[in-house]
């Protein structure tokens, strides 16, 4: 049998708790059995043999098959009962009162019936233990913890079981009672941690080690701090919440919650949280506002509008990340190259600048509302968040790691638009785009465009507005950017009807003064022209066995080569891949495939490709309602 130091941490927890008492709650502690205090013991004296055997022998009389677990026994051994066990559970039965639970509320029944044909051996066990459980706790908070005789591990362990009347969830299962309290030690921490006036040796302890593992993280070593602010955080330290918080957004891509009061007059609220609120606000497509906005009072009702603001900013992706001192300046710089595609660009300029990020206060240890910003959110990857923690800054110095930073950008070509994952949430069976050569991405999108640029939006954004009654009303819509000398505009969907008899040949008219490409792929089709000075030089299309050809191609762009089987499919994979690198390699082109995939780029609505029919055609306009 396993030997468990239950003296130790018994003594110690009577004595924390005792001590945290007396400071936090003077008159509550005065109140307290004289023997408990004198003795600065929670427990009670030991079982002695005989009681141990009289429990065991009720257990057989009950079924039960299985020994005492070791964990149990050895603690009855040390004290027969314990007070205060975490912090809704104030009295556990010593070995007279351990006894069946009997099922009071007619669990079982309900669990059983939820069980499906493929129920894990897990539910299962959880379902009968209602049943043969043995209860544990005699004055609780509506909290049963309950011993399963049926739950029982290869070490001999029972499993233990707390149910919270009041919550209504499933019970917490502890492996063993050893297990179970050691989480109710810690969760008098916990509990307690929030409160004024808990303190004692351990939370100074703590608290100790949590500012050093907050240097330490401003020096780069994010692991190490991670493990300080868990320990911890498990035993109630605040601070070291709110430090771990920060940096677990960024090593998660923005999901969860840094726990800061919501006043719009703290910098680190406003500029670093409440992006990240209304981030996931947006993406969860809550209805009711009142979750970003903060309590309905009326001293919080300038924060409210405040918090309005940045939330409308967001949702129309027109909000702008800033920061104090360099890091803010690069942050424009970054936002600027990352507005017309080169996200790569984007963050090196970040990362370079990452060492003289500033904080807002002492407890702000990374600048994670960047996640939060429409347009530079995106960039921050999972693995670019840990480069950034890694990286010393706000006045620290350590070793610099090697990061993605240091290395040279590399051109992405186009031949990664036909590797597009079937399984990806966007299908992009669609897909079309016109390279003009020597202009800027402004001055394309004024000669492309039917109106001004409007704000960046990722292609998830467009499929929402492709589906939008507004939409149907502007025609197409194009993502600008610019890469290596070219401007481009990009447009992808399911569906993008090709018809090369009423096709406008949009590259021509762009490419006056210059030269202009344009690529239309689709369903059986894949369509390439090359226009200079306001004249198609040479173009072809493949429409499912058919091929078209004008002018002379380039031997790089033969036909026979791109697509060599004309009695096969036109435009698969490996046709429509040669056919990318192709045009990338003949004209030293490139597409920003990250920032097409992932980011957001400014759009413009666009003049159709597709002209209406002349005058002997026809065509139907289908419009549905409801109601």
């Amino acid at each position: 049998m396993e030997i468990f130091g239950w003296g130790p941490l018994l003594k110690r927890w009577s004595e924390e708790w005792l001590e945290a008492l007396a400071a936090a709650e003077p008159g509550e502690f005065q109140e307290l059995d004289e023997d408990m205090v004198r003795d600065r013991w929670l427990g009670f004296a030991p079982a002695d043999p005989a009681r141990i055997a009289a429990l065991e022998e009720r257990l057989r009389a009950l079924g039960t098959g299985v020994p005492l677990p070791p964990s149990l026994r050895s603690f009855l051994e040390t004290t027969d009962g314990w007070r205060h066990a975490g912090g809704f559970v104030y009295l556990l039965a010593g070995a007279e009162d351990i006894g069946p639970y009997g099922d009071p509320y007619d669990l079982q029944p309900m669990y059983e019936e939820h069980l499906a044909g493929a129920a894990t051996e897990q539910e299962v066990l959880l379902a009968g233990m209602w049943g043969r459980a043995l209860q544990l706790s005699l004055d609780s908070d509506m909290t049963d913890v309950l011993l399963d005789p049926g739950d029982v591990g290869a070490d001999g362990e029972w499993a233990v079981y707390v149910y919270h009347g009041w919550g209504g969830e499933r019970p917490d299962r502890y492996a063993s009672f050893r297990a179970f309290m050691e989480d109710m030690y810690k969760e008098f921490y916990r509990l307690g941690g929030g409160r004024s006036g808990f303190e004692n040796a351990v939370t100074h302890e703590l608290d100790a080690k949590v500012e050093e593992a907050r240097l330490a993280c401003l020096s780069g070593e994010l692991d190490q701090a991670l493990a300080v602010f868990g320990a911890a955080g498990e035993l109630g330290r605040p601070r070291a919440g709110l430090l771990a918080s920060q940096l677990r957004v960024l090593l998660d891509g923005g999901r969860g919650r840094v726990p800061v009061d919501p006043r719009m007059d703290d910098p680190l609220y406003a500029g670093e949280v409440l992006p990240l609120k209304v981030r996931d606000h947006l993406s969860q497509r809550r209805s009711d506002d009142a979750f970003v906005l903060g309590p309905v009072t009326e001293d919080y009702a300038t924060d409210r509008e405040r918090a309005r603001a940045v939330l409308e900013q967001i949702r129309l992706r027109t909000y702008e990340y800033t920061s104090p001192g360099p890091f803010g300046r690069a942050v424009k710089e970054a936002r600027e190259l990352a507005r017309w595609g080169d996200t790569d660009g984007a963050w090196r300029v970040l990362a370079a600048a990452v060492p003289q990020w500033e904080p807002y206060r002492e407890d702000h240890v990374a600048p994670f509302g960047l996640l939060g910003d429409p347009l530079l959110g995106p960039i921050v990857t999972a693995e670019r968040g840990r480069q950034l923690l890694t990286t010393p800054r706000a006045g620290q110095v350590a070793a610099m790691p090697a990061s993605a930073a240091e290395r040279e950008a590399v051109c992405d070509g186009l031949g990664w638009l036909a590797h597009w994952h079937p399984r990806s949430e966007l299908r992009r069976d669609a897909y079309r785009f016109v390279l003009v050569e020597g202009v800027g991405p402004e001055e394309l999108a004024e000669r492309f465009g039917t109106g001004p640029l409007e704000p960046v939006a990722s292609e998830t954004d467009l499929w929402d507005l492709q589906f939008s009654r507004q939409q149907g009303r502007r025609g197409p819509v194009a993502r600008i950017g610019s890469q290596d000398g070219w401007s481009f505009a990009f447009e992808s969907a399911r569906q993008l009807g090709f018809d090369p008899a009423r096709l406008t040949h949009p590259g021509t008219e762009l490419s006056r003064g210059t030269r202009a490409l344009t690529v239309w792929r689709g369903p059986g089709l894949f369509h390439f022209a090359c226009a200079e000075d306001g004249e198609q030089r040479y173009a072809f299309t493949v429409h499912e066995t058919e091929r078209h050809q004008t002018g002379a191609l380039p031997t790089t762009l033969s036909l026979d080569c791109l697509f060599p089987d004309p009695a096969g499919p036109t435009t698969d994979l490996p046709g429509e891949s040669r056919a990318l690198d192709a045009i990338a390699a003949t004209f030293d082109v490139s597409l920003p495939q990250f920032a097409l995939n992932h980011g957001r780029l400014p759009t413009v609505p666009t003049r159709p490709w597709i002209r209406p029919p002349g005058p002997k055609g026809a065509y139907a306009t289908i419009t549905i309602t409801s109601g």
